[in-house]
């Protein structure tokens, strides 16, 4: 910058031509100042792209999530208002020791009511959306929103979960150890092809009627089968929400 002022003084001095000179600087500054705003642009646009194109992987990645979380619930919901039909044959054989079915068939009862057929609360691509705060960078603010309520949403449907697990481990598996034989019980369980290989004979004689006979087992359907339509009401709403995130996650992926 110095030279150009030295070299536009040593002009104006040869030729004394104050205002062809003057032209001539300022011409010269304006291209260099000209160039410095286009380099920042080009810069500022390059750092955009880069900030887009990271936010576009954390949606599709985000959506991939939401995809998995979407076929485990409706498989899950699936496998409860299965687990609530074998509840309710089990009251009617309780009512009813004609409807009682050959032995495997009634171990195959008996095994679906002792899963509660977990959700996978983790949620690693949510997690990254809150803790680095480009959830407030989403314009899309129905999206927002509906990520915003996604982990109440969960803990509403967790808590019958929590609730069904300690009932099945305070009150259902004292009773199948009285009466059954775990061995048959847990051949017989079949949830995600998680089919226990056969082992030795069983040499344990299990009391049906026992188990049949006994009020807390009839108590044990009863709260089981509450906490398995809540969970299936609460599962339906997250099916609901993951899909219509997944609706709007695609929308805004295309749009970069």
């Amino acid at each position: 910058m110095f030279s150009l002022f030295r070299r536009i003084r040593q002009k104006l001095i040869d030729s004394g031509s104050v205002t062809r000179y003057l032209l001539y600087a300022v011409g010269e500054i304006l291209l260099v100042v000209l160039g410095i705003l286009i380099a920042l642009q080009i810069n500022n646009w390059n750092e955009q792209q880069k900030q887009d194109e990271r936010e576009r992987l954390l949606l599709i990645n985000l959506r991939n999530d939401f995809q998995t979380r979407f076929t485990e619930l409706k498989e899950i919901n699936t496998a409860r208002e299965e687990a609530i039909e074998h509840i309710l044959l089990l009251n009617r054989i309780i009512a009813d020791r004609t409807l009682l079915p050959e032995n495997d068939e009634m171990d195959r009862l008996l095994s679906t009511i002792i899963n509660s057929f977990g959700f996978n609360e983790q949620f690693n691509m949510l997690d990254v959306l809150f803790s680095t705060g480009m959830i407030n960078d989403l314009s899309d603010e129905e999206l927002k929103q509906l990520l915003l309520l996604w982990p109440q949403q969960v803990e509403e449907m967790l808590e019958e979960q929590r609730g069904l697990n300690i009932l099945y481990n305070d009150i259902l598996r004292p009773l199948y150890y009285n009466y059954l034989s775990m061995r048959n019980i847990n051949e017989a369980f079949e949830f995600r092809g998680y089919n226990i290989p056969k082992g030795e004979p069983v040499t344990l004689t299990q009391d049906i009627g026992g188990l049949l006979d006994d009020p807390m087992f009839e108590n044990y359907l009863a709260d089981a089968q509450t906490y398995l339509t809540v969970n299936i009401i609460d599962g339906r709403i997250l099916i609901d929400s993951a899909e219509r995130i997944i609706e709007l996650l695609n929308q805004n992926i295309d749009a970069y």
